[in-house]
């Protein structure tokens, strides 16, 4: 396998955890419940991380919190939907790999990662004014892209070693 093999690889990886674009437009709110959900405390919060695990991975491979990141609007709905597909595709893909508590706490921080830059993201979308806005929200959005990215980046390579 050569070196762009492995990056496509890794790529596809990217888009099969999650979608960028249905997370950037994620309320603030919701993306602070979900770290709430994970974590098990608000994200300013340290709390044990063995302390509900087992919950918070359950939340990612059975509950609703993959759905959001893929856009499922409303997960009680049983349309299937090119979103419902992704979400339901990638709660596959984490739950095959769950080999480990290790994997989970990966699986869990990458999540909790990725909700925090949605904060973010919202938090310096809603300091800028409609003119600001038309010049900065595009490096704002990138700047947030690469972070979820980096996110999710020991998750992708936890699954990519698995296999």
């Amino acid at each position: 396998m050569t070196s762009s093999d492995r990056l496509l690889k890794k790529e596809n990886l990217h888009k099969k955890l999650y979608d960028v674009d249905s997370m950037l437009e994620m309320k603030k709110s919701v993306a602070n419940g979900y770290i709430v959900l994970l974590n098990g405390g608000p994200a300013s919060q340290k709390s044990n991380e063995d302390e509900g695990l087992s919950l918070a991975f359950m939340s990612l491979t059975s509950g609703n919190v993959l759905d959001a990141c893929f856009g499922v609007v409303n997960p009680s709905l049983r349309d299937d939907t090119p979103a419902r597909r992704s979400a339901r595709e990638a709660k596959i893909l984490i739950n095959d790999h769950d080999s480990a508590d290790s994997f989970r706490k990966v699986a869990v921080r990458a999540y909790c990662e990725a909700f925090k830059t949605v904060i973010r993201y919202n938090e310096k979308m809603d300091k800028m004014n409609c003119f600001i806005k038309c010049f900065r929200s595009k490096k704002v959005r990138s700047e947030a892209v690469e972070e979820i990215q980096a996110a999710f980046h020991s998750l992708v390579v936890a699954i990519g070693d698995s296999n």
